[in-house]
């Protein structure tokens, strides 16, 4: 019996020693709902926020610089801008530069309606016009006197080349160029200018999609908070960095300016670094499913496994379109928003 026992252990250590290897879990499978949605591809590239650029500040007077503005300031239309030999050079609202003397006796031009829609705004026009002709007759000779008159100029009724300076708006002032005691030359740019609006520069390379004005961008900031904006403008690269083989604008095609949505969440900052999402592609109210939910199909392709309302399922061959954020475009027979598909986990 001892015998036996022993012999029924043996075999029982030999034949018993090892378990049969467990059975694989099924994976686990859950369902998504297809649903109808815009979905948009995008990337992301680098770009500076600041403020838009504005045309450059050009004196037109000789003689000595006798007062500037404080770098970070603001000047409107009607104020000084700076001072050459004590007399003021005041800003007014225009688009076209000035280019000659104005004063009585001049052919009518754009110039002359700048000044006399300016002198309107600013209310040295009241009681003698109140539309701009662009003819510099007798009553723009007056008002012309009021405003030398209440800014300290002479009072002639004439307005010298450089005089006054036209801008399209308010100007926020930069680095000065020059200083009070500088001596102001004609073409000389006294300081750097920007407009007050925040914007974006976005250096332009062949490898990014093309924006059109007015497409739909998407600002990053430095702490990942995210503000939508808008393309502006596609311009050249400046001038000051177009020669610099180091920085932002280096191989740069051009620069796309992007206005934000909501100008005062960005700061007040310049030079800052952003990233900004472009749009590469797409399409909207397209059925979508999430990309776990396709299956490869042994003929090439794709499919879904679609749940009836029964719980009976069946595998469809689907054609996909744009991935994005985690969704893919699907479009097949039998598919539609609401339509149960399996997600693999």
């Amino acid at each position: 019996v001892a015998a036996a026992a022993a012999g029924a252990v043996a075999a029982v250590t030999v034949t018993g020693g090892r378990q049969a290897p467990a059975a694989p879990r099924p994976a686990r499978l859950s369902t998504a709902t297809v649903v109808r949605t815009n979905l948009a591809t995008t990337v992301l590239t680098p770009g500076m926020l600041g403020y838009a650029p504005a045309r450059p500040l050009i004196n037109l007077l000789p003689g000595t610089y006798t007062s500037l503005p404080a770098e970070d300031s603001t000047i409107r239309p009607g104020q000084v801008l700076y001072r050459v030999d004590d007399q003021p050079v005041i800003a007014m609202r225009g688009r076209i530069p000035g280019w000659r003397d104005l004063g009585p006796g001049v052919t009518p031009g754009p110039d002359v309606r700048q000044l006399q829609a300016s002198l309107i705004a600013l209310g040295y026009a009241s009681g003698l016009f109140s539309a701009p002709s662009g003819v510099y007759d007798g009553l723009t000779d007056y008002a012309v006197q009021r405003w030398q008159a209440a800014v300290g100029l002479p009072v002639t009724g004439n307005v010298a080349l450089g005089q006054v300076v036209f801008i399209a708006g308010p100007l926020r002032v930069g680095a000065l160029t020059v200083f009070p005691g500088s001596a102001a030359v004609p073409g000389q740019r006294p300081y750097q200018v920007t407009t007050t609006r925040r914007a974006v520069m976005v250096p332009l390379n062949p490898n990014l999609p093309d924006v059109t004005a007015g497409s739909a961008v998407t600002i990053v900031l430095p702490s990942q908070s995210r503000i939508p904006g808008r393309a502006a403008a596609e311009g050249p690269v400046p001038a000051s960095a177009s020669s610099s083989a180091h920085g932002p604008y280096a191989g740069a095609t051009g620069v796309l300016t992007v206005e934000p949505a909501r100008p005062g969440g960005t700061g007040t900052g310049s030079d800052v670094p952003v990233q900004v999402s472009l749009t590469v592609q797409s399409v909207r109210h397209v059925l979508a499913v999430p990309v776990s939910a396709l299956l490869a199909l042994s003929g090439g392709g794709y499919g879904l496994d679609i749940v009836t309302p029964s719980g009976h399922h069946h595998l469809t061959g689907v054609t996909v379109g744009v991935f994005a954020g985690g969704l893919v475009q699907v479009s097949g027979v039998g598919l539609a928003s609401g339509t149960k598909v399996v997600v693999a986990q």
